[in-house]
């Protein structure tokens, strides 16, 4: 070290000596003040807070201009080392009922496993699926178990895949999110069965709002008033009965699992002529779509619901993630000729975001099984215009976008890469992948761990919680 550099350090360390012995003196009572300093001003407080201010920023003046190298002597909050400063991202991976049994096959092992997988990938947060037709992957006291675990609707399986994953991925650092399909309600045109404890929602629906003709009434109709069962069956976000339902199915997940969040999927009308059932019209107090505000109006039926979810969720616990997985394309403004999220299914993702009735949304901007043979849909330059279009409109709360496994490319995997490297550049607050069971077959967790999963992350805090 250079004489004149230690003797600019030794003039540092004085003022700070000088500032600490100060602050002793100023800490004493008042009568111990007075005795000591007669002659200086009786507010100490602030007298002595300008001079701390001065001398520290003298000391810490003299540290700045000592080259050749600043950054070996700036405490680590000056450093602009990116190595070393900790990262925080959401990296969530879904994880859907397909993804790790076949129908009657669940298995403790498999939960197990993915938690072992998504730790040692990098990974922070888990979409665990709990609901997918008014059924239950967990003990409920709400809805039946779900027909998947055991070949039998309402049969318990002996253990609960829920709180076994919850255990397991809390311990490896994970947060877990229940995710809940809102408005299926079975899949395909046939009705459950009625002899399970609890009853399935299609009776409870059926007893509160009727028939029409055989037609569930709270279901979700078509334009030609056919009941939409393809591939669920839907219910009628117009049943207020069906809200109360759903909240009593979130309570009950949240005060009997410790988990972290609750994730929403099929959050939206069954498509553009949907939904002209008995309950919507009624309500509504005209025949569907019988004016321009019709659709409006559906979209306001969903935006309720949300924020009731959202108002239940942060009372119950102002720690939990209200989230939800929201069509990719908000708007066709681009002339691509397809589907969207406001105009096909009366979904509104960004009036959830503004209103601050959402945590955040993840855009599907994937498809899980594309089709390779035409021109592939789903490029880089796509996904970056959606991705700008849904933080521009997010009212300061978090877009995760999604990012599928399957590109049709020889390295699809340099496109997953590329896609997270993309988000981190748009200030995105992380990403979420679709999904484990893609992940699994191509074996991709050793490369998000050697690769943009390296350093590891936290998952983001809710300020506005």
């Amino acid at each position: 070290m250079s004489r004149d550099l230690k003797s600019i350090l030794d003039m540092s360390r004085v003022s700070n000596r000088i500032t600490v012995r100060i602050w002793e003196d100023l800490s004493a009572p008042s009568w111990q003040w007075d005795n000591k300093h007669p002659m200086l001003p009786p507010n100490k407080g602030f007298f002595f807070l300008v001079l701390s201010v001065v001398l520290t920023a003298a000391g810490l003046a003299a540290v700045l201009l000592a080259e050749p190298k600043p950054s070996a002597f700036l405490p680590a909050l000056f450093r602009q080392d990116d190595k070393e400063r900790p990262m925080q991202e959401v990296r969530a991976l879904w994880v859907t009922r397909f993804d790790w049994m076949q129908t009657g096959e669940a298995d403790p092992a498999k939960i197990d496993e993915l938690v072992a997988n998504a730790a040692s990938a990098g990974f922070n947060t888990i979409y665990f699926q709990v609901r997918a037709e008014a059924d239950a992957y967990y003990d409920s006291n709400v809805e039946p178990w779900s027909r998947r675990l055991t070949g039998e609707l309402g049969r318990d399986p002996g253990w609960d895949p829920l709180a076994r994953l919850i255990g397991k991925a809390h311990t490896r650092g994970l947060q877990v999110h229940a995710y809940i399909n809102v408005y299926p309600l079975w899949t395909g045109c046939d009705v459950p069965p009625d002899n399970t404890s609890p009853r399935h929602l299609y009776y409870l629906l059926q007893d509160y709002h009727g028939t029409t003709d055989g037609k569930l009434n709270g279901a979700q109709w078509s334009t030609n008033d056919a009941v939409y069962c393809l591939p669920y069956f839907r219910v009628s976000p117009a049943s207020v009965m069906f809200d109360n339902h759903l909240l009593a199915v979130v309570k009950d997940l949240v005060q009997n699992n410790d988990i972290d969040g609750i994730h929403l999927d099929h959050i939206r009308y069954a498509g553009e002529q949907a939904s002209c059932d008995p309950v919507s019209e009624e309500r509504f107090g005209e025949e569907c779509f019988g004016s321009p505000g019709y659709g409006d109006w559906q979209r306001q039926q969903i935006n309720g619901t949300v924020e009731k979810l959202y108002k239940e969720v942060t009372t119950m616990n102002p720690q939990l993630w209200l989230t939800a997985a929201v069509w990719p394309v908000y708007r066709d403004v681009y002339g691509w000729g397809v589907n969207s999220a406001y105009d096909t299914y009366y979904q509104d993702p960004k009036a959830w975001l503004s209103s601050g009735n959402i945590d955040g949304v993840s855009p599907m901007i994937y498809s899980g099984s594309p089709d390779c043979n035409g021109t592939y849909f789903w490029t880089r330059e796509r996904w970056s215009i959606l991705v700008d279009d849904y933080q521009q409109g997010g009212g300061g709360r978090y877009v995760i976008p999604g990012i599928g496994v399957n590109y049709c490319t020889s390295d699809d995997f340099a496109e997953i890469e590329a896609r997270i490297e993309m988000a981190r550049a748009k200030g995105s607050a992380g990403h979420a992948i679709f999904s484990y069971s893609s992940l699994l077959q191509k074996d991709y967790f050793d490369d998000l761990a050697e690769g943009p999963y390296s350093i590891p992350a936290s998952v983001p805090p809710l300020p506005w919680h």
